[in-house]
């Protein structure tokens, strides 16, 4: 298994997978194509053997279609049966209760990942 590095685009979020368990999302994800776009994400995690996974999520923007994507691969990486441990760092902007209530409304759907709310703001991005 090789680790997966995805260049942001303007629709699309930076995605680096790492074998080591260390996964992160950031940017804006509203691609043309989600099915597309996420095929290969999910294709990874399903091969994914690590005892523990470190998530980070750090997004601008996600429209309907890519945030049921991003449900679906973080509840993937919840259920894989390989994983003993999932935590994962949701960050979102000060004043940004959007994309808050988005990870918390997510980690409601979750049983063993463990989340944590950072607030950030644009200065220290």
């Amino acid at each position: 298994m090789k680790d997966l590095y995805i260049h942001n685009t303007n629709s699309t979020p930076e995605v680096r997978f790492e074998k080591s368990g260390k996964l992160r999302i950031a940017g804006k994800s509203l691609p043309e194509d989600p099915k597309k776009f996420f095929d290969p994400l999910f294709k990874w995690i399903n091969e994914l053997d690590s005892e523990r996974v470190d998530i980070q999520i750090k997004l601008e923007y996600v429209n309907t279609s890519s945030s049921k994507r991003i449900i679906e691969l973080l509840k993937s990486i919840d259920n894989n049966t390989r994983v003993k441990k999932v935590d994962m760092n949701w960050y979102y902007e000060v004043d940004d209760a959007d994309m808050l209530e988005f990870g918390e409304m997510i980690q409601h759907s979750l049983r063993r990942t463990k989340a944590n709310y950072i607030e950030y703001s644009e200065e220290e991005d």
